[in-house]
């Protein structure tokens, strides 16, 4: 798991280093969609955006936790948001024609969008700002496609997900959080 407001020591750096080098194939001639790094966000301080090429770019609100959810070469096919907000900006490429987010509460799929998820301990809450999102609970069940502009919260409460326009005002609030 990583804590988005961390700043890597030295042996997280070497770490991180030595795992990417195991990432490449052997002849390093990989596609630049294909390449992860970490960057500064320029919008918090201390916080590091994950972009992989141009195929994807998770950009976390201060606080954040999250890690890689399923195993496999970059970009990763999902990423686990525990707690916190994730700005996610996915293309399609060769390599990776789908995208998800997985929460205790939800799992917000996509082809090729930018969309945002939040997570807590009680609610997980996605919107979609470009694109279709699919939102499904963890079991697969009571699925939701979002437009944009569009969200919807998702609860242990068993029943259908509703899908709902959100205010400016939210959404505001939810993109300022990730700096935007």
């Amino acid at each position: 798991m990583k804590r988005a407001s961390q700043h890597p020591s030295r042996l997280q750096f070497i770490g991180f280093a030595l795992l990417f080098l195991v990432w490449l194939p052997a002849p390093i001639a990989r596609a630049q969609n294909d390449v992860c790094a970490l960057v500064p966000d320029p919008h918090i301080f201390g916080d590091q955006i994950l972009r992989c090429g141009t195929s994807l770019t998770i950009t976390p609100a201060p606080g954040t936790v999250y890690g890689e959810g399923k195993a496999g070469n970059p970009p990763p096919a999902s990423v686990q948001l525990d707690s916190g907000a994730l700005l996610v900006e996915f293309h399609a490429s060769r390599r990776l024609r789908d995208f998800q987010i997985l929460t205790p509460l939800a799992i917000a799929a996509v082809r090729g969008t930018k969309w945002a998820v939040e997570a807590g301990s009680d609610r997980s809450s996605v919107l979609a700002l470009a694109g279709t999102v699919k939102v499904t609970r963890p079991n697969g069940a009571n699925g939701v496609m979002l437009q944009p502009g569009q969200g919807v919260d998702v609860t242990a409460m068993p029943g259908p997900l509703t899908v709902k326009t959100w205010s400016s005002e939210r959404v505001q609030a939810l993109l300022k959080r990730l700096g935007q």
